[in-house]
């Protein structure tokens, strides 16, 4: 089951976000594994916004999501839904987490 966690995101800046996976409250190594996320407005919404991700350090268990500003601006702003989602070394896909982003509209470009 996936880990709700709600994040904000401020509309014209970047944004990343750094999280650590443990199994059994131990720290998993994510060597060879990769990740992708996805934000809609909604869930039944066809259009969608990708995060970057990027593996922080393997052995520690960390990686990272992120946005440019460019991409936050083109954003509406607003709460969103999103989730991330591991795939192992093996090609078995975990949804980790998954919650409301809440779009901060933002008064300097």
């Amino acid at each position: 089951m996936a880990a709700t966690y709600n994040i904000t995101i401020n509309q014209h800046a970047d944004f990343r976000r750094a999280f650590q996976v443990k199994e059994n409250d131990v720290v998993l190594n994510i060597t060879g594994y990769s990740f992708s996320g996805r934000l809609k407005e909604n869930y039944n919404h066809s259009g969608h916004t990708d995060f970057t991700t990027q593996i922080e350090d393997a052995s520690a268990g960390t990686f990272s999501v992120a946005l440019t500003d460019a991409v936050t601006g083109a954003m509406d702003p607003g709460t969103w839904v999103y989730d991330i989602v591991m795939t192992t070394d093996a090609g078995v896909k975990t949804r980790l987490i998954q919650g409301n982003a809440f779009l901060k509209q933002g008064v300097t470009p």
